[in-house]
């Protein structure tokens, strides 16, 4: 408005007509973004490599929506692929295949086995930008942009709430992944910040978390637990019943996820509700905008949102 003279009703009015022309994008939440990619790519196809935990389910749904639909606007493509600690050799061989494939970008969720196989040093030799979804390994990369939900609120929202609401003192944190994860350290530490208190911790796979809990709360050490993620909430749920535990009147639970599972166990799960779908826009805004040669920020942590249910002992 200022650099040609003109009210700002004026400016909108061209913005809106640039948009519908194409020329800009509105992404809502985001902003407006010049839309094409640089003229050397104006005449032909675009692809990025996307990689992230458990592609099919509601999660990686909602992130994968929000990548393509931002991705799309841009006439960037996205070549698919599930990445998991699981199946490490399996996702290290699709990296390598994406590299044959020409991809000009990398949107990943990383693990452990991932960053130390080197494939990433590959991709940044070849000057192609990476940007971290959903979380980071601690110690590694510091370089690459990560855009993560704000973990540390939402662990603290959730021990702010136990012991202010239910006067909690003794809790427990379960998690299948080690503290190696950004999402699952600042999860535990934002947690221990809100509880006031130190917080003993439990990590292992799903079937050894279930021996310890039938073995951890047959003698009531705890009077809540705070599982890492929903679809651990839910089988710690059941193992917790088959010993006897009443939920919540003998241990109170909470997690994280808000999946749409969380909302049919009885007692329903008290859970941060993360946004997925925000999580992927603004991963591959990030990507396109160092795909243009811009600069974005190293941390970008998209809001959570506490929701209490019955499961902490709340009505």
């Amino acid at each position: 408005s200022r650099m040609f003279g003109v009210s700002r009703l004026t400016a909108r009015r061209a913005i809106e007509k640039l948009a519908d022309e194409g020329l800009l994008v509105r992404i809502p939440g985001l902003g407006t973004f010049v839309s094409g990619m640089s003229d050397v790519e104006e005449e032909k196809l675009v692809y990025v490599g996307v990689a992230i935990d458990d592609l099919m389910d509601s999660r990686g749904r909602a992130m994968i929506f929000g990548i393509m639909e931002t991705l799309r606007n841009f006439s960037v493509y996205a070549l698919l692929s599930s990445a998991s600690g699981r199946g490490g050799e399996r996702i290290i061989k699709r990296l390598k295949e994406f590299l044959s494939e020409d991809v000009k970008g990398l949107i990943i969720s990383p693990f452990l086995e991932l960053v130390e196989s080197g494939i990433l040093d590959v991709y940044k030799s070849k000057g192609i930008p990476i940007v971290f979804i959903d979380r980071t390994v601690v110690g590694y990369y510091a370089d690459i942009p990560v855009v993560e939900s704000d973990n540390y609120l939402g662990g603290k929202l959730l021990g702010e709430h136990l012991r202010k609401k239910h006067g909690v003192e003794r809790a427990l944190f379960v998690s299948n992944e080690g503290f190696e994860i950004s999402s699952v350290l600042n999860r535990y530490k934002g947690f221990t910040e809100g509880l006031e208190r130190d917080v003993d911790h439990l990590v292992g796979n799903l079937e050894h978390v279930r021996k310890e809990l039938m073995k951890i709360f047959r003698d009531g050490s705890y009077e809540a637990i705070f599982f890492c993620h929903d679809l651990l909430a839910i089988a710690g749920l059941t193992t917790l019943l088959k010993v006897g535990r009443r939920i919540p009147e003998d241990i109170k639970i909470v997690s994280f996820d808000d999946r749409i599972l969380s909302r049919y166990p009885s007692p329903r799960l008290t859970t941060v509700r993360q946004n997925f779908e925000e999580m992927g826009k603004t991963a591959a805004l990030f990507l396109v905008k160092l795909m243009k040669g811009e600069s974005v920020p190293l941390r970008n942590y998209i809001p959570v949102e506490l929701v209490v249910r019955e499961s902490c002992g709340c009505g």
